[in-house]
């Protein structure tokens, strides 16, 4: 028994009886009488009246404790009672009829004169127990809230003598009860919310996704390693997570948590962590004698060993990381023509070239007119011949450099234009002429100019040394096109101007081979770029990671660019290393598009089934899942202690006696129902396919061939499994990819049979595709036909890029009529010899017996959702789980010691019918306390022909109550 509540209740008893008591008189009148006696008389009947009142609160909040109202029933008592607070008006009621049982033996005599106290009657009506409720009031008291404080109004006081009344009055005590029962319901109610919380809040729903996280990570793990599981997620790991998340939630609330509860946890935690249920189908008579009788006969006295329900160790691999990988080959070989036209000899080029102008600024002085320009009024023009004429002199003088560009040239004149205009005007028969003369004066400016032809993440270059001889030749042919310094000053003034401009390209002073080294090296360090992002929110699809991987290179651009320099040299190095980074760039924007559309599909997928803000809840409890939960409240209550007790103990999925529980009634209930949905049981199952077919050139009817290979595989280690047509398809799509690769390794010089026999392989059909898929194949071939390394390194991007390409075309993709039949049938079948392994033993033989059996076929079955469909860019694979589990305790009981002879108050919620007073009336019913929690639990692990999933073939598995 917990007693450190003891002392302190003692303590706030004595205090008590002694506080002081607030009593308001609201009526007052007596017959002339003898003042003192009638005084004294009454002050005794109120110091009597307020110890029953106590009396009868502490009783009456006793007995609600023990039945709480938390449904009001639909008769005349119950539904005086508001649904907003049940306990608390039921608590009221109870008070009210108690006080009023309690003050009618009080009597006090004092000289002669006697007081009495009492309540008004209650009216056997819904109005009547209202009106008895409102005359009570209740509330939480004390530093800790432990108490109540309790207002009674309406308490009559009549002094009488000799049988005739001298005095009465009315009165509403105020005082304190060192009584927890409104504690204890609060404390309840919360558990109560916690546990039916959606995972979006904290509760037994977070509490449940933190504890499957890492048995779930684990699990997942050890299958794509090749450990024989069938069940990533289990029935029983949902069952012992929850009560874990129960036990852990207890404590948080009450300061204390049923100790039979921890040691069944404890118990289940260790049945599953060294034999582990792969059915999870729950139910079995083992299992529940096990975790009701605790921890005892499978722990070690003393041993520190956490069970697996409360494991809290980081998971491994908590972040996928995510590299550029492939997409660097394809951003190389398009820079150095591998994949088509020579974008590196352009860039060299281009960085030895200068482009060289004629710029002429014009700057008025002032000018004049002379001459008539009309003969008069009524004279009509009837023709005019204007001519202009611009003559220059020679000044001297200097151009500025202008935003880049280096004046090389410069001449200066004064410049004068002179128009004439000579006009023939007519009136009748008369003509007359007039002429108009007018001189505009000029200073003229005529530069040529010239720079290095403009490179972005270039700087500008030298004009002298190794650029000179082509600065001087696109400069003089600037110069030609112009026609000389007065031609272009002359055409300026008359004409306005366009510059004249030209170019010339200088020798180079890098090598197509120094380039094409120094990309090689970039290209590897940008190969092995990788950001690291959550595992679930990248199998949730709530991640980019080719965005991220734009991104981050994005930040490091100048890093990779190199120093910046303005010699020939220096630019062309950038150049070359620009148009690298641009083409990869590019390369992750299109992988970013499609993952978009990946995410498009799996956010489609999980909202059937979880809303895209519980899916984040369970998300942050993932994370959550990776800290130390907050320490827990060591004494909620102040000085009061709590213990809790519940029935059953740990929530079995399987049926158990209610008497073994201490439960009301006879029969069997399941405590506990639980059911989880794998996802993405297989990468060419119909959800996955759904996603898979948002990529528009993936097809909707094919799958990839390594899908189709793995699928092959895992028939092949099934005798007796009819694989022909599915053999056939794959073999046809491997031809059809080898072929591609022929093609690309001929086009760089190798003979077709050179070709045929580097990509040939004594494999099996399963094993020769697999290796294609993957990459494997192509990269043997290069180096067996490849006499240097540059060549061995060029023909290895060719054939990457090819093989990326090709797996993406309908003659590389089987029908997904053809492979999808087998994997359902060895599920099917896994599924049938695995509850025959089960039926008549709860785990002892199981895992040797079905490692012997199965493990070898479990395992080559793939499963999951591949994040990154597109070939040559798979970086993980993933799968959710969606979890629901419900169910009720039959017995809750909260208690708290007091100490003393006050005793202990127990708060009991186990669905019984709550009644009250004289008559019996029904109010309500003492609701048990329920559970309901759901969320969703995401696994991803690095690309692999497994994958991670159930592969038992059950992917909606319920427990034996579902629903709950």
């Amino acid at each position: 028994m917990n007693d450190r509540a003891r002392v302190p209740f003692a303590l706030v008893g004595v205090l008590l009886l002694v506080s002081s008591t607030t009593l308001t008189a609201t009526v007052g009148t007596e017959a002339p009488t003898d003042r003192p006696s009638v005084d004294r008389v009454m002050d005794g009947a109120t110091a009597e009246s307020v110890t029953a009142l106590r009396g009868a609160a502490d009783e009456a909040a006793t007995e609600a404790a023990a039945s709480p109202v938390t449904r009001p029933a639909n008769t005349t008592a119950g539904r005086a009672l508001n649904d907003s607070q049940p306990f608390r008006d039921a608590l009221r009621l109870r008070l009210y009829l108690a006080a009023r049982e309690r003050l009618a033996p009080v009597a006090v005599e004092r000289g002669g004169v006697t007081a009495t106290a009492s309540l008004p009657p209650v009216e056997p009506t819904t109005g009547g127990y209202r009106e008895a409720i409102e005359r009570v009031t209740v509330e939480r008291a004390g530093a800790d809230e432990a108490a109540l404080r309790v207002t009674v109004e309406n308490v009559t006081l009549t002094a009488t003598r000799n049988g005739r009344q001298v005095a009465e009055t009315e009165r509403s005590p105020t005082f304190v009860v060192a009584n927890p029962a409104l504690l204890l319901h609060d404390r309840t109610e919360r558990f109560e919310r916690r546990a039916t919380a959606p995972v979006t809040d904290g509760g037994v729903a977070r509490r449940l996704t933190a504890r499957l996280y890492p048995i779930a990570w684990t699990r997942g793990y050890a299958q794509h390693g090749g450990a024989p599981i069938a069940n990533v997620v289990g029935t029983r790991h949902v069952e012992l997570a929850t009560n874990d998340a129960l036990v852990a939630e207890q404590r948080a609330v009450f300061g204390a948590a049923d100790p039979d509860g921890h040691r069944g946890v404890a118990a289940a935690g260790r049945r599953v962590a060294t034999t582990d249920a792969l059915l999870g189908a729950g139910g079995d008579k083992a299992w529940v004698d096990a975790v009701l009788r605790g921890a005892d006969e499978v722990r070690p006295a003393g041993s520190a060993t956490r069970p697996v329900g409360t494991w809290r160790e980081e998971p491994p691999a908590a972040e996928v990381p995510v590299g550029v990988n492939r997409s660097a080959d394809h951003a190389y070989a398009a820079v150095v023509g591998i994949d088509g036209g020579d974008g590196l000899s352009h860039r060299i080029d281009r960085a030895h070239t200068v482009e060289a102008r004629v710029d002429v600024s014009v700057d008025r002085r002032g000018g004049h007119s002379s001459g008539r320009r009309s003969p008069g009024s009524g004279w009509t023009p009837v023709d005019e011949r204007r001519e202009t004429t611009v003559s220059l002199v020679a000044t001297g003088g200097a151009a500025d450099d202008r935003a880049g560009w280096k004046t090389r040239r410069t001449r200066g004149f004064d410049a004068t234009e002179t128009t004439t205009v000579t006009r023939t005007w007519r009136r009748g028969n008369r003509t007359r002429t007039t002429v108009e003369t007018s001189e505009r004066r000029y200073r003229v400016t005529v530069a040529v100019r010239a720079r290095t032809v403009p490179i972005d993440d270039v700087s500008s270059g030298r004009l002298d040394g190794a650029l000179a001889v082509a600065t001087d030749r696109a400069t003089d042919e600037a110069f030609r096109e112009s026609g000389g310094f007065r031609t272009a000053a002359r055409t300026a003034v008359a004409d306005g101007w366009e510059p004249t401009t030209a170019t010339a390209t200088a020798e180079r002073t890098v090598s197509l081979a120094d380039a094409r080294g120094d990309l090689r090296r970039l290209r590897e360090a940008t190969r092995n770029h990788t950001v690291r992002l959550p595992a679930p929110a990248v199998g949730a699809g709530r991640a980019n990671p080719p965005a991220r991987l734009r991104e981050s290179l994005a930040d490091r651009r100048e890093e990779l660019l190199g120093p910046s320099a303005p010699s020939a040299v220096a630019r062309a190095r950038r150049a070359v290393r620009a148009a690298y980074l641009d083409a990869l760039a590019t390369e992750l924007d299109a992988r970013a598009a499609e993952q978009a559309e990946t995410n498009a599909g799996i956010a489609n997928a999980l909202g059937e089934r979880l809303p895209a803000d519980r899916l984040d809840g369970a998300l942050a409890a993932h994370r959550a899942a990776r800290r130390p939960d907050s320490p827990h409240l060591a004494d909620p209550a102040g000085n009061l202690s709590l213990a809790v007790d519940t029935g059953p103990s740990y929530l079995t999925t399987g049926p158990v006696a209610r008497d073994r529980i201490g439960a009301r009634g006879g029969g069997e209930v399941t405590p506990l129902a639980t059911r989880n949905v794998n996802v993405f049981t297989s990468p060419h199952d119909g959800v996955a396919q759904s996603i898979v077919d948002r990529i528009p050139y993936l097809g909707a009817d094919r799958v990839a061939l390594s899908t189709a290979a793995s699928a092959l595989r895992a028939a092949d280690e099934t005798p007796g499994t009819d694989t022909a047509t599915l053999d056939r398809e794959v073999e046809s799509a491997t031809a059809y990819v080898r072929g591609e690769l022929v093609a690309a390794m001929v086009d760089e010089g190798v003979s077709e049979t050179a070709a045929r026999e580097a990509l040939e392989t004594d494999a099996g059909t399963a094993e020769a595709a697999l290796a294609l898929a993957n990459g494997t194949t192509a990269d043997r071939a290069a180096v067996t036909v490849a006499d240097s390394e540059a060549e061995r390194d060029r023909l290895r991007v060719r054939l990457r890029t090819t093989l990326d390409e090709a797996l993406t075309e309908e003659g590389a993709r089987p029908p997904r009529s053809a492979t999808t039949p087998i994997p359902e049938d060895l599920r099917a079948e896994y599924s049938d010899e695995l509850q025959t392994m089960t039926s008549d033993a709860l785990e002892a033989e199981l895992a040797e017996q079905r490692e012997r059996v199965l493990g070898k076929r479990l395992g080559a079955l793939p499963a999951g959702l591949p994040v990154a469909p597109v070939p040559g860019y798979w970086y993980a694979t993933a799968n959710v789980w969606y979890v629901e589990a419900g169910g009720q305790y039959e017995r809750f009981v909260v208690r708290a010691d007091r100490g003393g002879p006050a005793g202990a108050v127990a708060y009991i919620r186990d669905g019984r019918t709550v009644r009250v007073g004289p008559r019996n009336v029904r109010l309500g019913t003492a609701e048990r306390v329920p559970v309901r929690v759901s969320t969703a639990v995401v696994v991803v692990v690095p690309p692999g022909p497994r994958g991670v999933g159930d592969t038992d073939g059950v992917a909606d598995e319920r427990s034996s109550g579902w629903p709950p």
